[in-house]
């Protein structure tokens, strides 16, 4: 459905050398085998490593000095495809963002940075759904343990949505919120989920040896009488 071309980063590489002699870059690609909430999107990321721009970095703002521990300067494109609401045809958009880091490049390559970018908007995408969709910065509960006790419910509810099959947590939250007995149309469904888990497991259980138990303990009885018979304290 989309697609974005390779880089050719030797070629990429060399181009960057004419203006950074020890620039050294790493590429990472990955792209969705199926839509996600109704769009595919294919991410890239290109990870620039160069003492010469490093230093340079920085210099040119107001403080006048280079950013203390930078050691690469990242660029992500994001080819997005996604079918309008209005008239149900694909558009494909392209996004790009650029950041800084401290990783080195033999501790964080492109593949490396890509996949710590990922898991930070997923944790910025579970705390906009807490904002939004349940409201948790505009809660008036302040006192004691109880922000913390609502916190864990909203996760909580924000797991079981999406364990459910709805389009999206907000979207669940509305037909539950218009239908509340399918509440317990949820808890069914998950009910369903968790026998077939443990029935799963069960299957395979079965096919594992039984394990053998062996007695390892020679005590005679002779023995065993002398040690209930000897003096705790000599």
């Amino acid at each position: 459905m989309v697609s974005a071309a390779v880089p050719e980063v030797a070629a990429e590489e060399r181009l960057l050398r004419q203006t950074l002699p020890d620039a050294r870059l790493t590429v990472a690609q990955e792209a969705a085998r199926k839509a996600s909430h109704g769009r595919y999107e294919v991410r890239t990321l290109w990870a620039l490593s160069s003492a010469d721009l490093n230093a340079y970095a920085g210099s040119a703002g107001s403080v006048g000095q280079p950013w203390p521990g930078l050691a690469q300067v990242s660029r992500i494109q994001r080819v997005v495809c996604e079918r309008e609401r209005q008239s149900g045809n694909w558009q494909t958009t392209v996004e790009v963002d650029y950041s800084i880091t401290s990783l080195a490049a033999d501790r964080a390559n492109a593949a490396e940075l890509l996949r710590r970018w990922r898991v930070h908007w997923r944790i910025e995408a579970l705390h906009w759904v807490r904002d939004v969709t349940f409201g948790e910065d505009g809660s008036q509960i302040h006192r004691g343990q109880a922000p913390e006790a609502f916190s864990i419910l909203r996760n909580t509810a924000t797991t079981l949505l999406r364990l459910t099959g709805f389009a999206s947590v907000a979207a669940g939250v509305r037909e539950l919120g218009m239908g509340p007995t399918g509440v317990l149309t949820v808890f069914a469904c998950l009910a369903n989920r968790l026998k077939a888990t443990q029935g799963s497991h069960q299957r395979v259980a079965a096919h594992l040896p039984t394990p053998s138990v062996q007695s390892h303990d020679r005590s005679t009885p002779q023995a065993l009488a002398r040690a209930r018979d000897a003096p705790l304290v000599k």
